[in-house]
């Protein structure tokens, strides 16, 4: 498969009883960067707030066929631009490919 970028998705490790028997709050991390191709469906920066504006996109990656990749959100990098983190839509496995293609 070509590739054009790279995807992690985040893992969340539980929390944990310390010493003292009082319960430490789960973190988050992000997992190595995996090889994957990108495709943008829409990508704008018309999107604004009070503040300053924010990028409004969609994209189709498609990563090499991996059973226990079940997250819920990416991040993701073409060549060297970031393009944001994003909540997983849809993961649909295609099995004749060999591979996975997700939705954000």
């Amino acid at each position: 498969m070509r590739t054009n970028g790279t995807l992690q998705y985040q893992i969340i490790v539980p929390g944990e009883v310390n010493e003292f028997g009082e319960p430490t709050e789960a973190t988050t991390v992000w997992s190595d960067p995996i090889a994957c191709s990108i495709k943008t469906n829409s990508d704008n920066r018309k999107g604004k707030y009070e503040d300053g504006e924010f990028r409004m996109a969609s994209f189709t990656v498609l990563i090499e066929n991996d059973e226990t990749a079940q997250f819920d959100r990416v991040k993701l990098t073409r060549h060297s631009e970031e393009l944001g983190e994003y909540r997983v839509m849809n993961r649909e496995p295609l099995t004749t490919v060999g591979r996975i293609q997700i939705v954000v």
